[in-house]
């Protein structure tokens, strides 16, 4: 599993399948300034149910990293749903 994700300005999450340099295989028609500084490059093997696990523990943990003020923690949304192009 190679992917990058990003999201677009107007709130969609845009995944993109990585060849094994990084580079997108068919990469989303969206210039880089229509999308929010945000990226995530996943490099794990495909169909691993505990590469998945990892990986959300991975994003829980950056989280709580960036909101170590309790009321930062107290203001954060319970969830948050992205429209996912691919």
């Amino acid at each position: 599993m190679h992917r990058r994700y990003t999201i677009h300005r107007d709130g969609d999450l845009l995944v993109e399948e990585l060849d094994a340099s990084g580079k997108p295989i068919d990469p989303e028609p969206v210039p880089a300034e229509d999308r929010l500084p945000i990226e995530l490059t996943l490099l794990a093997p495909d169909g691993d149910a505990n590469a998945k696990a990892a990986l959300m523990d991975l994003v829980e943990l950056a989280l709580e990293m960036e909101l170590e003020d309790e009321g930062d923690a107290k203001k954060r949304p319970k969830s948050f749903k992205l429209n996912v192009l691919s």
